[in-house]
């Protein structure tokens, strides 16, 4: 019996620091793709996406202030104009691409949907919260769009646009 509960407490304790360590990546709102890469990709997306001059919004919430710290810099070395908001603010966003770091609220992400919502978060994408995201996959960017996001917005694409990017409905 005491061998069992030893077994149990360590099982325990081994599960506790996952999630532990869990959390802490959470909290720490890493960016699986570098900001550098994401605003070079980014900048290059922009001619495809007929919305005029982009003035690029960083929407992020608290645990996620030294990736918006990050992609500010990133942004306004290519040569965007960028601003950032915290998530509570999402409404008052006057970009008109809006950038949705990880971990920003779904009701936030609601707020900014007619305009071009771009991220590095798959399921902001997936749940068709964002119209664009760079995400890692297998330790190389990839460009998705959420096609079914971009035509609710009443956004135009150029078709060419699809060549690079995987489509997400």
């Amino acid at each position: 019996m005491s061998t069992r509960s030893n077994a149990l407490s360590a099982t325990c304790s081994l599960l506790f620091l996952i999630m532990l360590g869990a959390t802490v990546r959470l909290q720490a709102q890493d960016l699986d793709v570098p900001p550098t890469l994401q605003a070079a990709i980014f900048k290059k997306v922009f001619a495809y996406v007929k919305i005029g001059t982009p003035k690029v919004t960083i929407v992020h919430s608290a645990t996620g202030a030294k990736a918006k710290d990050d992609l500010l810099t990133q942004f306004k070395n290519v040569g965007l104009d960028v601003d950032a908001l915290e998530e509570a603010n999402a409404a008052k966003a006057e970009g008109n691409v809006v950038y949705l770091v990880p971990g920003v609220s779904a009701s936030a992400a609601k707020k900014v949907a007619k305009k071009f919502v771009i991220t590095c978060s798959k399921e902001l994408i997936t749940d068709g919260l964002a119209m664009m995201a760079i995400i890692n996959a297998g330790g190389k960017p990839s460009l998705l769009a959420n096609t079914t996001a971009i035509g609710s917005a009443g956004i135009e694409v150029d078709p060419q646009l699809f060549r690079i990017a995987s489509q997400v409905k």
